[in-house]
């Protein structure tokens, strides 16, 4: 999927994808352990995920939009 979206230009096609898969499991086991320690909600997890890893593999210049708040 990473590299059919940087093939197409809608993700990053300048960093390796082995480096992109990292960076989302890392956010993810991030995530985890915020949640565990209680610093972050449970129900707002995957939205912070989404945002982040979005962010993060955007085209560079490429703005998303950010899922609504709840």
């Amino acid at each position: 999927m990473l590299e059919r979206g940087g093939t197409a230009g809608t993700l990053r096609a300048d960093l390796p994808t082995a480096w992109m898969v990292s960076v989302f499991y890392q956010v993810v086991h991030g995530s985890a352990e915020e949640i565990t320690a209680g610093r972050l909600a449970e129900d707002v997890g995957a939205d912070r995920i989404s945002t982040t890893v979005l962010a993060a593999f955007a085209c560079p210049g490429e703005r998303r939009q950010e899922p609504a708040a709840s």
